[in-house]
């Protein structure tokens, strides 16, 4: 499309077609969204200017000033729910209503009694667990002290994973404790799976709506027509993925490691995809060959059998390699297969959810149809798959130093469960099927909750064994590039010193030019007694505790469900002994460090 020409058919003269086809091209959809919303305000504003009780906010809405906020309250562990928050308070303000947004830690309880409207955007970690973000406010509504509630309407946005038997728990768990105290939901509460988008705008449209209603019912419903702006040519996001070429690929484990972590360089040329440390990039990988044949031999299908998919018309075969999940069993999937199927057991096995946990665990699609032999068509067995959904990988480099590169850090999954040997399917797409010059479909994944200070003279300390280094490598990046003066600290650990130190000479570069002030690592199997990252952390406690004490902020990357509490663990005894504090006092002090940005997680 010519804008220029598109524009200089409109209303304006040469120079200001000349100006707007430079500015409008280079928007991203916020800025679009930010404009969008200014004009129309502005014109609604010259329109009806003895309207009284409203005012253009710095959106360019116009607000009705004695209608009460909407509140949103949003527990995130990545970002999701946080970003949700903020868009639908964008969305809610364009249509003439006041928000607050406010994270579930930053929240005093105490306003609860003065809200009448309250949206609930809030994401579940791992096996049922609320953020950490989320713990105390949800800890207070189930606790004796919440105040009655029957003054509020409320509506509850869940982000869930169906992999995880205690699918959007919780969201179900705000659900009842808001209930139990007398609010009344505006409408059920939406839960979501990986892929969010559409459930966020069922849930949407049903909260405007209703915004929409209380505000025509206050005579305060003041319409305008909307601006439509041009689009950029192009945005490339989870829905609309980029095709990144592969520039590099390398196995960084030496010979005999029992590991294999591939280093993976890719192109962004073209895409204006643009990220920062911290953030992470999505993948959509390939269901193996040999997975998608096992599955048509058991149902005896040939693969060239016709299906309608969420992408189009397809063969089977190309279905159930690109569009749907084989080697993840969901709780989903499970109540699909006991509908279409009638089985008793997998019924009885979804209401138990200690054993509903244990049967997920390792088990893929293969082996679902294996406990039951049942009939199924082409359309009926694509009808109880997940979609195929892409992979987060924290990103490895900083586009202050690669610019049009981005780098990431793989760590392959292979095992073998239920007889049979298994492979997570995104990293071993990665390992295995992917070279040099082949291409991948990929979008970034904004972190808003693992971020640099803005301050580059802050210490940073950063803990993050085996792939967990990857972020701590953009980090360094993007301070040399910055030219940080800020003191840095890595703890490092994996298996084996000769076969496992990723970016050994990489880090080693950094100490000696001094950008990396210390570097203490860990590598478990070198000796008799194995030794761990928190163990070095409390070996170096008492000048760990002077680097807090000095503002640091303390970052860990890697596994959530071991490496992650015991790091936290170590930190508490640091801060205790080296602080002499009790348990209460260290524990609150840890709190603080949290609730200021100063102790940030990214894990999985």
């Amino acid at each position: 499309m010519d804008l220029k020409a598109s524009l200089r058919r409109g209303p304006f003269d040469e120079s200001q077609a000349d100006s707007l086809s430079k500015v409008l091209p280079g928007l991203n959809t916020g800025q679009i969204q930010w404009l969008n919303g200014y004009l129309t305000g502005i014109e609604v504003a010259l329109q009806a200017p003895s309207i009284s009780q409203t005012h253009v906010d710095p959106a360019g809405t116009l607000v009705t000033d004695d209608v009460e906020p909407i509140w949103i309250l949003y527990g995130t562990a990545t970002g999701n729910s946080e970003s949700l928050a903020k868009d639908s308070a964008q969305r809610l303000e364009k249509s003439g209503r006041k928000t607050k947004v406010v994270g579930m830690d930053a929240f005093k309880t105490n306003t609860l009694k003065k809200i009448k409207e309250l949206l609930i955007i809030v994401s579940t970690d791992g096996e049922g667990d609320p953020p950490l973000q989320a713990e105390g406010l949800l800890e207070f509504l189930r606790g004796k002290r919440a105040p009655k509630l029957d003054h509020i309407s409320y509506s509850i946005l869940a982000l869930g994973d169906s992999s995880y038997a205690q699918f959007c728990q919780t969201g179900k768990d705000f659900d009842s404790a808001l209930a139990k105290k007398g609010a009344k939901a505006l409408h059920d509460r939406v839960d979501c799976d990986v892929d969010y988008e559409d459930n966020y705008e069922e849930w949407i449209t049903n909260v405007l709506a209703h915004a929409e209603t209380q505000q025509s019912s206050s005579n305060q419903n003041i319409g305008a027509p909307q601006v439509i702006l041009p689009e950029p040519e192009t945005a490339y996001n989870r829905k609309n993925p980029f095709k990144a070429t592969v520039l590099e690929k390398i196995n960084l484990n030496g010979r005999g490691s029992a590991k294999e972590t591939i280093h993976l360089e890719l192109d962004l040329e073209g895409s204006h995809l643009k990220y920062e440390p911290g953030d992470a990039l999505g993948i959509y990988g390939l269901n193996k060959s040999d997975l998608v044949d096992a599955v048509l031999k058991h149902l005896h299908f040939t693969g060239d059998e016709g299906v309608e998919t969420h992408e189009g018309n397809k063969s089977l075969r190309e279905a159930l390699t690109e569009d749907y999940e084989l080697t993840i069993l969901t709780v989903v999937s499970l109540k699909h297969f006991a509908e279409i199927t009638g089985s008793e057991k997998i019924k009885n096995l979804i209401e138990d959810k200690e054993a509903l946990t244990e049967y997920l665990y390792g088990r893929d699609i293969l082996d679902l149809l294996q406990e039951e032999e049942y009939e199924f068509t082409p359309q009926s067995f694509l009808s109880i798959l997940r979609k195929n959904m892409p992979r987060m990988y924290s990103i490895a480099s900083s586009q202050e130093e690669v610019e049009d590169e981005v780098h990431i850090l793989v760590s392959s999954v292979r095992y073998e469960a239920y007889g049979r040997q298994k492979e997570g399917v995104c990293s071993t797409f990665l390992a295995d099927q992917l070279e040099e010059d082949d291409q991948v479909k990929v979008f970034i994944d904004p972190n808003n909750r693992f971020k640099l200070p803005d301050d580059s003279e802050k210490p940073v300390i950063m803990v993050g064994p085996g792939t967990g280094i990857a972020p701590f490598r953009s980090f360094l990046q993007h301070r040399e590039a910055q030219e940080a003066a800020g003191k840095s600290w890595l703890f490092f650990g994996d298996r084996n010193f000769t076969t496992d130190f990723l970016y050994q000479s990489e880090w080693l570069q950094y100490h000696e030019e001094g950008l990396l002030t210390r570097l203490d690592v860990a590598f478990s199997r070198d000796q008799e007694e194995k030794v761990y990252v928190q163990h070095k952390m409390l070996e170096k406690g008492k000048e760990l505790f002077t680097w807090l004490e000095e503002g640091a902020h303390f970052y860990v990357c890697g596994d959530k469900d071991y490496m992650a509490k015991d790091v936290d663990n170590a930190l508490i005894s640091i801060i205790k002994a080296h602080g002499n504090m009790e348990e209460e006092s260290a524990n609150n002090y840890v709190k603080e460090l949290r609730k200021s940005g100063r102790y940030q997680v990214d894990v999985y």
